[in-house]
């Protein structure tokens, strides 16, 4: 089966720049491993920068249908008690609020958003490994499940949309630190707290930082960070690691006082974050092209973003007739757009990894209008004055 792009799993990355293609009439498959409504670990808050690219595809009036919740507020909360409120209004200038809602459902929508759009979205498929010619990945080999079926693909631009496996390239480099420092993400579902309201709420503790936002019903998202030495002395328990992490902060052990666990604690590790080296032979898109420090709040932004410059650098290509070179324009425009949030993620990151530092910062931050603009400016791309 030949296409003119095809894109490898169907996350926000590779579905939003699947209907981005399609919609512009081009012939666009979308190979995704899972059958569809998965759920996925993720801190599921997205900043208003995404919802308004959503609001432009016409997807923010389903996804509040679909029980998606307004936040207007990140809360941030240190291990010492001090807390501060920056409202979501202030960091955009189109959607005043960022919203709460489970990859589940956001995932399942986007995808479906990219099948009405003209897109082949065909689920439950492996792929094995890549075609090259020239240079570049024209295709890919894979197996269809159940049946094990080997299959053949090919496609005139091939954009990798895998997260962290990066299945047609070099997986994510191993964290360079080793042993007990390395981090480690963990993620639940829970209901029974009280007092999250319309904010998403970033708790610090010693071995990292997890956070909470409100999602579809009465459930709330729980995601937080960790180190593996923090793990080994949970045994495996959930409730001993919850007790470890978030219960190591005063705040959020009130706030998770009667949380009851809705969904498995789920875990993945270990984790490197950072810009990777982006491929010259295909395009890579989100997380296969770069791991954003979860406390930015901007993974799926990130996401949508890379996937709609990956659709309109594609669609320039063709209608100049020349999509070999696409790759190497693509990474550097990757970089272009998204300098900032990488600046911003190599200032803040010792204030979020160490909670001593982080708690002085956050004492300080009522008090002083400038850093205070400043904060809101680096996390959340929005004005500084």
């Amino acid at each position: 089966m030949t296409w003119d792009v095809l894109i490898i799993v169907g996350g926000p990355a590779g579905a939003i720049a699947a209907a981005d293609l399609a919609r512009c009439g081009y012939r666009v498959g979308v190979l995704e491993r899972k059958r569809f409504p998965r759920g996925k670990l993720c801190g599921e808050f997205l900043a208003p920068r995404g919802v308004a690219r959503l609001q432009q595809h016409g997807l923010l009036t389903p996804l509040l249908r679909a029980g998606a919740r307004r936040i207007r507020n990140a809360v941030f909360i240190s291990l010492g008690g001090h807390s501060h409120c920056l409202p979501l209004s202030r960091f955009s200038e189109s959607v005043e609020f960022g919203l709460g809602i489970s990859r589940a459902t956001l995932d399942h929508l986007l995808l479906d958003h990219a099948r009405a759009c003209g897109a082949d979205v065909l689920e439950r498929v492996c792929v094995t490994d890549a075609i090259a010619s020239s240079g570049r990945i024209v295709g890919v080999r894979a197996r269809l499940s159940p049946s094990g079926t080997r299959v053949t693909f090919f496609a005139a631009v091939v954009i990798d949309a895998s997260g962290r496996a990066r299945v047609l390239g070099s997986p994510t480099p191993r964290a360079r630190s080793e042993g007990d420092a390395r981090l480690f993400a963990f993620q639940a579902h829970v209901s029974g707290i009280a007092g999250v309201g319309e904010a998403v709420q970033l708790y610090f503790y010693p071995s990292g930082y997890g956070g909470l936002v409100r999602i579809e019903g009465d459930l709330v998202n729980l995601c937080g960070l960790t180190t593996w030495a923090t793990l080994r002395r949970a045994g495996g328990d959930p409730k001993q690691l919850l007790a470890l992490t978030m219960g190591q902060n005063p705040r959020a052990q009130e706030i998770l006082r009667n949380a009851r666990l809705e969904t498995p604690l789920a875990g993945c590790g270990p984790l490197r974050f950072g810009l990777r080296a982006l491929p010259r032979e295909y395009l890579a898109v989100g997380d296969a092209a770069a791991s954003l420090d979860p406390f930015l709040g901007h993974g799926i932004t990130l996401a949508l973003e890379s996937g709609l410059l990956a659709a309109a650098l594609t669609d320039a290509a063709f209608r100049a007739g020349d999509p070999t070179t696409l790759a190497p324009r693509y990474a550097r425009a990757f970089r272009r757009c998204f300098a900032r949030i990488w600046r911003a993620a190599g200032w803040l990151r010792p204030i979020a990894s160490h909670h001593a530092v982080g708690d002085r910062v956050l004492a300080l931050l009522p008090e002083r209008a400038l850093a205070h603009r400043l904060l809101r400016a680096l996390l959340f791309g929005g004005r500084t004055g």
